[in-house]
């Protein structure tokens, strides 16, 4: 199997180390199937700030972004955790879509764990979530494609020059 990891998180297991065990209670807790691939990351880094942190979005009118840091299944602080964010998010991000990174402007990195969009990741723009009555529209018109799998989108991550 293809190595996951290929970028550096600053701290490995910043929170404690998850196990498959933990995995499946948050996955049947939050009636979802995590793509392979996402779950092999979970173990291995459990959340983190990765370095180089910095990728494109295609279609966006900002361009790129960087992620602040991964979400982790864990009990350290509670904006750090996967079904914190999944909480927060619930009404907000398109169903077929969990949250598992953020960047520093409150936008997430989301990857699909159903249906055409299982296993891809998108950039979710939380300037852009609300409709004309002010109410979150949990569409896709301001979610953004970034990279076909986990791999391919930690594979881009690069630093960009300020």
């Amino acid at each position: 199997m293809r190595e996951v990891l290929t970028m550096r998180m600053d701290t490995e297991n910043p929170y404690g180390a998850t196990s498959r065990e933990e995995i499946a209670m948050f996955e049947a807790r939050k009636n979802v199937r995590l793509p392979v691939e996402y779950k092999d990351f979970l173990l291995k880094s459990n959340g983190g700030m990765p370095t180089p942190d910095g990728f494109e979005i295609p279609g966006f009118h900002g361009q790129a972004s960087t992620v602040n840091a991964f979400y982790g299944i864990h009990d350290g602080p509670k904006t750090k955790r996967l079904d914190w964010a999944c909480e927060v998010h619930r009404e907000r991000i398109p169903a077929d879509l969990i949250p598992i990174a953020y960047d520093a402007f409150g936008n997430e990195v989301c990857i699909g764990w159903k249906g055409k969009r299982r296993g891809k990741i998108y950039f979710w723009d939380h300037e852009d979530e609300l409709d004309e009555q002010g109410l979150s529209r949990q569409d896709y018109g301001n979610v953004y494609l970034v990279a076909n799998s986990l791999g391919e989108f930690l594979d881009s991550l690069k630093e960009f020059e300020d």
